[in-house]
């Protein structure tokens, strides 16, 4: 996928910026609701970018506004997503003209303004909230800012048993949202779609051909890096992938966050066992496990936790997300969750784990480590893919479990 240069990244926040037409009152105000004090006399503020990885089409720019009152004496700060239509997306023209002329013609670039102000709230289990909502702004041409709580977040970091409690409450959470249909309308209701999107949307567009570029190969990073098979079996599972969106379509339905990573599942640092989900960017329905995926590699997609831990945490999710099923009244064999989790991970995660974008930047050690790094983690999506079997083990699809 081409990638924003870092020049034209400037000019984006600069414009971005502009965008939010903040007016002084208007912070004032917000300030005083961030306090919760009516009569606190905002002193001063400013708004910060907040640096992100320029890939989701739908959002415009993140921000922080700081502020303080009671002259400098008390600070207070709120955290502006900026969404707009995919029409703004910079790539836009890079997407084959059929799914172009669809995302052109959505409106689900509202999804995530639609959840903030949508029912989704009161679906969600003890435990697990929304950040607080201060304000979603119609900006016009196709734009809006959320404003939101800036989580002040724990310092301490994801153990198996905050794994396990997220997992528990991510399988409670798709039993309520589809139980009580409370994501919007904006979501996608077709089963599959979800995952499906993540491989016309990416892997057609951008991942596959540059994986299939002797080029790509060649490189000095990869060769160093890859192991003798990892093109041969990445390739192979690119060719499997269309049986496990099938398989996939066949297991039980349920609503999902759809990118519940541990970096969107906060950790408050006054309610530390807790989680407050953020960035609901694309959810509808998908197969039942899939929110697992994210929660499982999210960490290792960030160098932050190696990927020989992931077999070992993947026998603490599955077991508790299926425990939170239960509590809800579904159940599900853990097989179902299993292939629900693996194949919805490796289409999404598996063809775009090696930063293929980073191969013009000049050799260095760090660079060559990251490489390495993510070469392993491929090995293990990619063998974890080609370990799954053309269809769901007998007693796992959706006829035999039904839906909530």
């Amino acid at each position: 996928m081409p990638t924003v240069g870092l020049t034209n990244r400037a000019k984006l926040v600069d414009a971005q910026r502009g965008l939010l037409r903040l007016h002084d009152a208007e912070v004032r105000a917000l300030g005083r609701v961030v306090l919760d004090e009516p009569a606190a006399e905002v002193d001063s503020w400013s708004v910060e970018p907040v640096d992100y990885a320029f890939g989701s089409p739908t959002t415009g720019g993140l921000f922080r506004i700081r502020g303080s009152a009671g002259s400098g004496a008390v600070p207070w700060s709120a955290f502006v997503k900026l969404v707009h239509s995919y029409r703004h997306w910079p790539l836009i023209d890079v997407l084959p003209a059929e799914l172009r002329m669809r995302a052109l013609s959505s409106s689900a670039w509202r999804y995530e303004a639609d959840v903030y102000r949508g029912r989704v709230a009161e679906a969600l289990p003890d435990g697990l909230r929304l950040p607080r909502v201060y304000r979603v702004h119609e900006l016009g041409d196709d734009r809006i800012a959320v404003i939101l709580e800036d989580v002040a977040s724990a310092a301490t970091g994801w153990d198996s048993a905050r794994f396990g409690r997220a997992a528990r409450l991510l399988g409670r959470l798709a039993v309520r949202l589809t139980r009580s249909d409370a994501l919007p309308s904006s979501a996608l209701r077709s089963p599959g779609e979800v995952t499906g999107l993540h491989y016309t949307g990416r892997l057609l567009v951008a991942a596959l051909p540059a994986l299939q570029d002797d080029a790509t190969w060649r490189h000095p990073l990869l060769a160093h890096a890859a192991d003798p098979k990892l093109r041969a079996d990445v390739l192979e599972l690119a060719r499997r992938v269309p049986t496990v969106l099938t398989a996939l379509a066949r297991l039980p339905q349920l609503m999902v966050h759809g990118d519940a990573s541990p970096q969107n599942l906060l950790v408050p640092a006054n309610d530390p066992d807790s989680f407050v989900a953020i960035d609901w960017t694309l959810g509808g329905l998908a197969a039942v496990g899939d929110d697992l995926g994210q929660l499982l590699v999210g960490l290792a997609h960030a160098d932050q936790l190696p990927t020989a831990e992931l077999p070992g945490l993947r026998e603490v999710l599955v077991p508790a997300y299926t425990a939170g099923l239960a509590v809800e009244g579904m159940l599900v064999d853990q097989a179902a969750v299993g292939y629900g989790l693996d194949g919805g991970l490796v289409v999404r995660s598996a063809f775009t784990a090696l930063p293929l974008e980073r191969l013009a930047e000049p050799i260095t050690e760090e660079l060559a480590e990251l490489f390495s790094t993510r070469a392993r983690l491929t090995r293990y999506l990619v063998d974890l893919g080609l370990a799954l079997p053309a269809s769901p083990a007998p007693g796992t699809d959706a006829r035999t479990n039904g839906n909530p």
